[in-house]
């Protein structure tokens, strides 16, 4: 059956055949999430949560302030079982981190293989065993939990019909069998943060193998259907019984009261998040490239009525070791009760960025001083969000929680996406980077074309400045989900301009990564419907919370190499044996790729990324005849040798 969202992706997708341009653009749920393979279980850490480990002792605490993003600690939970630590994806958690179940596995790829929804159990999250044995009733053993059903992805499906999407609790008795204690079906809309306590003061949970197991159920086709799971306790001594949710606990947590829910700490920067060290350099004044409402949402867990007393300090250093910039945040201020979320912002623009010409990254921490005495919570009292100054402008923060494609049109021209940039001095475009998202309708590679256009009154020119046609692999080479395409030459810009790719229609959905958690300044992102009219995108006109912005990257180089220059790069390098039969090798410096034109200047050959910048290449399978070996450097440029083949 057709989940509801899905429908409604479709039906939008019809209607932008049937009507060309419009202002809503197709969002779909997340089929693959390439970058979560990084996470998967290694075999060694399975085989050793089969052995087995000694048990846990009480008390039992995980607020998934760590990892970062990842897996859940092993020293709580075995490595099995799908979920996903991020910052990213529960909207509004109690602290920050907050673990999330959904239809993707841990290697990214999603439950079922299929396309069409398909339900049942998804991800599952299995504490370690615990060692409960000698307690008894007089020992108050209570388990509480604060769970949402939805994520910023949106609301789940509704638990109906062949529908099964559930949150369900199961405890292990001394017995070794598994209980259900707990449940929640969904009714289709997403729900904010709950508190559950669970009365586990009972004899035959008691035991020396204790464990509890969180299993959801869902769409197992994407991850549309999520469940989020934070400031989890389990202890004895818990006098209060089925209402005990507070604690002594202020903590940061995601996103901003008024803005986007998720992602925790917002990008320091006022428009992007990254941009080219030398362009952030030229900002005049250099504040304003900054952000003025840096800040997090805050969260009091504490009992009672009255406000608590915080102090705030917000710093700034580059990384790895720098010593701190300065300070962008400093305030005391009380932190209500009710409401038991509140934000907290600063300047990021009270502190002067060094204007010096290295790529930097710089560290923007928020921490709270709460006079907390607890050591197991001091960790939810620090945020922090870094910012690269390199090379490339970025709209995105690297991670995908959506999907969103371009119109398969059968007539007119290919659609496109390009993304609007604003410079503050005159520059070069290298390179687009694409976050190619390959789901189980893909079959084989891709060809996309890559343009860059001057500007015409806020909308691309009509006329490219430049364009480059590639291939995008199936699968990625091993590594960044990112998929690097250069333009033959460095393409000069200056003031506005706009970069993007195009497809034509290959009888199929061709996905990339849309980031949930951040989004581009209205205008920003256009789309070019079949007649070549472009008009502005929004992913979702109707959703107050989500925003989203496009996993598209240029690549900047600051240079252009002139003829002359070009030359005596070119002398650097040589080809041999030359005629070849087909292998030739490259002597001279380092290079990024390489690439053969024949001798109309057509592309012919190109080195697979996984091969980039290796001095031998195979060209057997050309044809004989006279060729030029363009190679890419690491600024961008290119070099070109003369090659024959016999």
């Amino acid at each position: 059956m057709m989940t509801p969202f899905r429908l409604y992706c479709y039906l939008m997708a019809a209607l932008l055949l049937a009507g060309g341009a419009a202002s809503a653009q197709v969002a779909l749920p997340l089929a693959a999430d390439p970058a979560r393979a990084a996470y998967a279980p290694t075999k060694a850490a399975l085989q050793l949560a089969r052995r087995g480990t000694a048990a846990v002792t009480l008390p039992f605490f995980d607020d998934f302030t760590t990892p970062l993003e990842g897996a859940p600690k092993a020293q709580n939970w075995l490595p099995s079982g799908g979920a996903l630590v991020s910052n990213r994806l529960a909207v509004a958690p109690l602290t920050r981190g907050a673990a999330t179940l959904d239809g993707l596995r841990a290697n990214g790829r999603s439950y079922s293989g299929l396309i069409t929804g398909s339900y049942g159990n998804i991800d599952s999250l299995t504490s370690q065993p615990i060692d409960l044995g000698g307690l008894s009733v007089n020992d108050q053993v209570y388990l509480s939990f604060a769970w949402q059903a939805g994520s910023i992805v949106g609301a789940p499906n509704s638990d109906i019909n062949n529908n099964r999407v559930r949150l369900e609790l199961f405890a292990k008795t001394v017995t070794g069998t598994w209980e259900l204690v707990w449940f929640y079906r969904s009714t289709g809309q997403r729900t904010a943060f709950r508190q559950q306590v669970v009365d586990l003061n009972q004899a035959r949970f008691l035991h020396s193998n204790f464990q509890f197991q969180f299993v959801a159920s869902g769409n197992r086709s994407d991850n549309s259907d999520a469940w989020s799971v934070d400031y989890v306790v389990l202890d004895r001594g818990r006098t209060r019984g089925l209402v005990d949710t507070t604690f002594v606990d202020i903590a940061t947590s995601a996103g901003l009261r008024g803005g986007i829910p998720s992602g925790g700490l917002r990008s320091p920067l006022r428009r992007y998040t990254a941009m080219p060290v030398w362009q952030f350099n030229a900002a005049s004044p250099l504040a304003s490239e900054l952000n003025t409402r840096l800040g997090v949402n805050l969260s009091n867990l504490n009992a009672g009525l009255l406000p608590i007393p915080i102090d705030v300090t917000g710093t700034v250093r580059e990384l790895p070791s720098g010593a701190a910039l300065g300070t962008w945040l400093q305030i005391s201020r009380p932190l209500p009760v009710n409401p038991r979320q509140d934000s907290v912002t600063g300047a990021a623009s009270r502190v002067a960025v060094p204007i010096t010409p290295a790529p930097k990254t710089l560290r923007y921490t928020l921490a709270l001083n709460t006079q907390e005495a607890n050591p197991r919570t001091l960790a939810n009292d620090t945020i922090f969000r870094d910012v690269e100054l390199n090379n490339y402008y970025a709209y995105d923060d690297g991670t995908a929680e959506n999907i969103t494609q371009l119109v398969p049109y059968s007539t007119g021209q290919a659609s496109a996406f390009a993304y609007r940039i604003d410079l503050n001095q005159p520059d070069f475009v290298r390179a687009l980077r694409m976050y190619p998202v390959f789901t189980a309708s893909d079959a084989g590679s891709r060809s996309v074309t890559i343009t860059v256009w001057g500007n015409n009154g806020g909308l691309p020119a009509a006329t490219p400045l430049a364009t480059r046609t590639a291939t995008i692999p199936n699968p990625l080479p091993a590594g960044s989900p990112y998929f690097e395409i250069t333009f033959d030459q460095a393409v000069p810009v200056t003031g506005t301009f706009f970069v993007g790719y195009s497809q034509p229609s290959q009888g199929r959905d061709l996905h990339y990564g849309l980031d949930l958690n951040n989004t581009f300044p209205e205008g920003y992102l256009v789309r070019r419907d079949n007649t070549g009219n472009w008009s502005t995108v929004n992913f979702f006109p109707a959703d107050p919370i989500r925003r989203g912005a496009l996993m598209m990257r240029p690549v900047m180089s600051n240079t252009v190499v002139t003829s002359n220059a070009a030359s005596r790069k070119a002398e650097a390098y040589s080809l041999y044996p030359n005629p070849t039969r087909g292998t030739v090798n490259i002597a001279g410096p380092a290079f990024a790729r390489a690439t053969v034109l024949d001798a109309v200047g057509r592309r012919v050959w190109e080195q697979p990324a996984a091969q980039a910048g290796r001095a031998t290449l195979a060209l057997s399978a050309l044809p004989a005849g006279v060729y030029t070996v363009q190679l890419t450097l690491a600024d961008g440029s290119t070099v070109g040798r003369r090659l024959l083949l016999e």
